[in-house]
């Protein structure tokens, strides 16, 4: 077989593909002599949509003449325009045609052609399944209000209304936005360093890939402004494709991704590993690159403390505890660490049925207890619940670690534990507690999703999701930020609230177990500059020597402290 990733030397003679050597025969669709003009100011377009009729209205009305894309041939030899949709990705369709025609697109685009991919939704499709070798494109959750313009004289805006460097139209542009690409001019982004990128492009041998996350065919309500770009935009396209068609575009200027934020000397770092349970079961190496960088770069970065933030292991077995120990023992005198266990961490093969665990057998609680950060916990014998007191970037700390869906009891005993120490400043930690849709988990609020939500399981015992943690302890006591993991989707979130005290509490998530590898080693760094209140939260993996770069990987916070 071809690898059609490294094929472009290939040339067409007789019907066959010659390639180093082999004859492969041509895909029977394709017949050249067939091929479509283009040029001509008659550009064609083959679509799919969910809303079929509506794509093709703004097409048409741009001057596409305007069929179906054919899911029984490949897309090679088609001159023009092929259109995904906004919603495509979800379509059952839509996942065959890739699995049989992926390369193949950009194979068209080669051709001098024009790919666009419309606004998806990043739980149906993350990565684009039909990206070359030389581009890359991610998708996440983020928020749209407005846009920042960073090429205003590129072809996609003429006519486009631009006001003080950003687009005019603004609102509810999309909670999804490309957090991570390479290869790509970033267009329009939700920051001027090209951060959540709303409309890219990239170039392929001859051709283009336009990548949006605006729902451009199914717009919300009826802005005029909204109206004006679109417009604008599917006029612009009609004569893009025309202008690439004939070899007449202006060159790519491929945006350069975010870069990570240096490391200040003097400022203080706190470690935290978020579910760990894949490398437990499959990849323990990982999990060892992880902890070991940790122990590594202890004294030059001053790590003070790392935090694990439960499903340590996948189906609570003897063996992957025993690797999970391993991993979290290179960090013994080198960094003190708390652990919480997880769903994964409870029950017959990590169904959280009941609340029994293999960690206090593998964790050694006399030996946690000979930290001298150690505080106490719930249970004597158990690390399930704790709390540790420790001093770092200058304040004194109390970070409180509670079980999956902790029990009313547990969250009496934390209440009394933050009683006793009024002013220290408080890091809560659970497994479960705020969504990917940056909103805690509340299992009584029904116009939400609530996926994976601790009421969901029959944990006994009783448990507490977010709404409730924040009602019954959070709120009351000075805890300035809280982690957990658990959540799946893009793995991220971010929530700041008002305690009772009247300061902001930072309530973040973090979970890369979807990546590649179980989570392909990242972790998260939270950096107290020296200022004491600069918090720079960042995504590495030690594994790639790698940030994630995206917008809800890499930010700032300031913590509310005197």
């Amino acid at each position: 077989m071809v690898d059609r990733r490294s094929a472009r030397a290939n040339f067409i003679l007789g019907g066959f593909i010659l390639s180093a050597g082999c004859h492969v025969p041509m895909p029977p669709e394709l017949d050249l002599d067939q091929k479509l003009p283009c040029g001509n100011g008659e550009p064609r377009a083959w679509v799919m949509a969910p809303d079929y009729e509506a794509l093709e209205a703004r097409l048409s009305a741009a001057g596409f003449t305007v069929e179906p894309l054919a899911l029984d041939q490949s897309p090679w030899g088609l001159d023009g325009l092929v259109v995904f949709g906004s919603g495509a990705s979800e379509m059952p369709e839509y996942a065959e045609y890739m699995q049989t025609y992926a390369d193949d697109l950009y194979f068209f685009v080669d051709e001098a052609n024009v790919l666009l991919s419309l606004a998806q939704p990043t739980d149906a499709e993350t990565v684009p399944p039909f990206l070359p070798t030389t581009h890359t494109a991610r998708r996440g959750a983020a928020k749209l209000v407005e846009l920042e313009v960073l090429d205003p004289d590129h072809p996609l805006l003429a006519g486009v209304e631009i006001d003080g460097g950003r687009l005019a139209w603004r609102g509810e542009l999309g909670r999804d936005a490309f957090v991570e690409q390479g290869g790509f001019e970033v267009v329009l982004a939700g920051a001027g360093d090209g951060s959540n990128g709303a409309l890219l492009e990239g170039a392929y041998g001859q051709g283009r890939i336009v990548l949006t996350s605006l729902p451009l065919d199914a717009p919300e309500g009826s802005d005029l402004q909204q109206e004006a770009f679109i417009g604008n935009f599917f006029a612009n396209l009609a004569g893009h494709v025309e202008g690439v068609c004939v070899r007449e575009t202006t060159p790519i200027k491929p945006t350069p991704p975010p870069q990570p934020v240096p490391f200040t000397a003097g400022s203080t770092v706190f470690a935290v590993l978020p579910d760990t349970q894949v490398y437990s079961l499959r990849y323990p190496g990982v999990f060892d690159a992880q902890t070991s960088w940790i122990a590594r770069n202890a004294a030059s970065l001053n790590i003070a403390y790392a935090f694990h933030l439960g499903d340590i292991v996948n189906n609570n077995t003897e063996l992957e505890w025993q690797r999970a120990s391993g991993s979290m023992s290179l960090l013994d005198g080198i960094v003190p660490y708390g652990i919480v266990p997880g769903n994964h961490d409870y029950g017959p093969s990590g169904d959280a049925s009941t609340r029994e665990t293999l960690m206090n057998e593998w964790f050694d609680f006399d030996d946690a207890a000979l930290m001298p950060s150690f505080g106490g916990a719930y249970e004597k014998g158990k690390l399930d619940n704790t709390y540790h007191l420790f001093e770092a970037g200058g304040h004194q700390w109390i970070a409180v670690m509670l079980e999956w869906g902790p029990r009313d009891a547990v969250i009496d005993w934390a209440n009394a534990v933050m009683e006793q120490y009024p002013d220290r400043l408080g890091i809560f930690i659970t497994h479960a507690y705020l969504n990917n849709n940056d909103r805690r988990y509340d299992h009584k609020d029904t116009s939400f999703p609530q996926d994976f939500n601790p009421h969901e399981y029959d944990t006994p015992g009783g448990v507490n999701d977010g709404e409730e943690l924040w009602q019954k302890l959070i709120r009351r006591h000075r805890f300035v930020f809280t982690l957990n993991g658990h959540v799946l989707g893009d793995g991220t979130g971010y929530l700041e609230s008002i305690n009772d005290r009247g300061n902001v509490v930072h309530q973040m998530l973090a979970n890369y177990q979807m990546r590649e590898l179980g989570g392909e080693g990242y972790l998260r760094l939270l950096e107290l500059m020296p200022d004491g209140k600069t918090m720079h939260v960042r995504s590495y993996s030690p594994l790639f020597d790698r940030y994630l770069l995206g917008a809800d990987q890499q930010y700032t916070i300031e913590l509310d402290v005197e």
